[in-house]
């Protein structure tokens, strides 16, 4: 009897195949098959490996199917569970955050400002007793360095309260501005402008005034440079009357002033820079001198002359 080796289709174990009775049988997992006699040996034995292969093949798929679809499973339980826990937390604190009082941070304070203008700082004041403003915390979008009309947004959280409104915004207003136009300047404030400018003279006039030559001066224009921002200078213009050896003369003498400021709490006051006088070096007689001008128009030609050119000259007659 001549037998020959092959693999079972079934087990992938060695069978034996008995040529004469024309049957192969597995040792191990009892599985028997007839064979046809046309196959050859060679044939017969790549049939059965070719078989062997299928077989083992598709149980390895349908194993990694099945460990696919187990893993599937519990990645979707993960996904449930952590759903459920997650809606009970946003539960849990949505209750939370509803039992808060509820109120509005923004009637609980005063915004105000201070300052001047591209310098000006914000003021929080609280105005209500209805919440304790200490466990609202308060973030502005700028608080220093405020221009007058610009805006500024205040963003309020709290842990403590459940707040009707987050955000609010703010025009910056009340600064005190540097003075750009002459008609802003109240009667007051004029009074005390031309004051200022008399003391600053006092030193140019010294001199007439000792030998008796000085009789009397009055304030006659007012010229204003501007950049119509923080920029500025004020010349108070006075014309001046002498009498030397029997005879008049006249002459106009300024007095200038930097940074002049509107005060927006008081309109009779205003801030300026410390004044000066200049002009060109003129007798009046003898050894007396002053610095001054023959008429208000050279003064106009001397600022229009000096002035930057980005800067606006206004004027006004008193």
């Amino acid at each position: 009897m001549k037998v020959q080796d092959m693999t079972c289709p079934k087990c992938g174990a060695t069978m034996t195949y008995n040529e004469e009775k024309s049957k192969a049988e597995c040792a191990y997992c009892g599985y028997r098959m007839l064979i046809e006699q046309k196959e050859s040996i060679s044939q017969l034995r790549e049939r059965m490996r070719s078989q062997s292969y299928g077989y083992h093949k598709g149980k390895l798929e349908a194993q990694e199917e099945a460990e696919r679809r187990r893993k599937q499973r519990k990645f979707r339980n993960i996904i449930i569970f952590m759903g459920v826990f997650v809606a009970f937390v946003v539960l849990a604190n949505f209750s939370k955050v509803m039992a808060k009082p509820k109120v509005n941070p923004f009637d609980q304070i005063e915004i105000s400002f201070q300052g001047t203008d591209g310098k000006g700082e914000v003021l929080i004041e609280q105005v209500s007793g209805e919440a304790d403003t200490n466990q609202i915390d308060y973030r502005l979008s700028k608080s220093h360095g405020l221009f007058q009309g610009e805006t500024i947004t205040v963003e309020a959280t709290s842990e403590a309260y459940r707040l009707e409104e987050s955000t609010r915004t703010y025009v910056v207003e009340g600064l005190d501005e540097y003075l750009k136009e002459l008609s802003d300047i109240p009667k007051e404030a004029l009074e005390l402008i031309h004051a200022k400018a008399e003391n600053v003279l006092e030193l140019n006039l010294d001199n007439s005034k000792r030998v008796g030559y000085f009789v009397e001066m009055k304030p006659v224009k007012l010229f204003l440079t501007t950049d119509g921002k923080q920029k500025n200078e004020l010349y108070d213009v006075f014309e001046v009357r002498f009498s030397a050896n029997g005879e008049e003369s006249v002459y106009y003498v300024l007095a200038c002033f930097d940074d002049v400021l509107v005060r927006k709490e008081a309109q009779a006051s205003l801030s300026m820079s410390y004044g000066m006088y200049y002009g060109n070096l003129t007798q009046v007689s003898g050894a007396v001198w002053i610095m001054g001008y023959d008429s208000v128009e050279d003064i106009r030609t001397e600022i229009l002359t000096s002035q930057e050119s980005y800067m606006e000259l206004k004027e006004l007659d008193l």
